[in-house]
């Protein structure tokens, strides 16, 4: 059961950096967060936003090599707050981009097998995004990376309660 409650997003994405500082040093990646100076606020579940941004965080690092570069953007548009997880990793063919939500789906399974992973962790992401009425979107280019985006509604009481004053 979800625990839905106020969360600045600014707050989840530095613990989501803290988690990882480590091994993308370890690894030679740059992990960097761009974000708004005024707090954004949705209504989330702090558990599973946590899975969300560490499972696209996780994968980044995986295929991102030493030298490349991972960003976690925070913006909004209208109503919406956009957490954009951007790597210059190997990048998703094209013709597989359709399926990477899907359960188990595995782009390259012998990478997959190789860096550990089952093929859930997108299909979980893509869950949780959408019990949190939010959406998921992903566009890449091989060679180049990847860029995941999730919209999730923002606070709207919290608006509120700023024209109020």
């Amino acid at each position: 059961m979800l625990d839905i409650k106020p969360i600045v997003l600014q707050d989840a994405l530095a613990a989501c950096l803290a988690q990882f500082a480590d091994r993308a040093a370890a690894k030679q990646v740059k992990l960097e967060s761009l974000s708004p100076d005024k707090p954004v606020i949705v209504q989330a579940d702090d558990e599973a936003l946590a899975v969300i941004l560490d499972n696209l965080t996780d994968n980044a690092i995986k295929y991102t090599s030493a030298g490349g570069t991972i960003c976690l953007r925070l913006s909004t548009e209208s109503d919406a707050a956009v957490i954009s997880v951007e790597d210059t990793g190997v990048g998703i063919p094209s013709k597989d981009l359709p399926r990477i939500f899907e359960r188990f789906y595995r782009v390259d399974k012998a990478r997959s097998r190789e860096l550990g992973g089952t093929g859930l962790g997108l299909s979980i992401v893509k869950h949780l995004v959408h019990a949190l009425g939010g959406t998921i979107t992903a566009n890449s280019e091989v060679g180049t990376g990847s860029k995941f985006f999730i919209r999730l509604p923002l606070d709207q009481s919290n608006s509120r309660r700023e024209t109020d004053t």
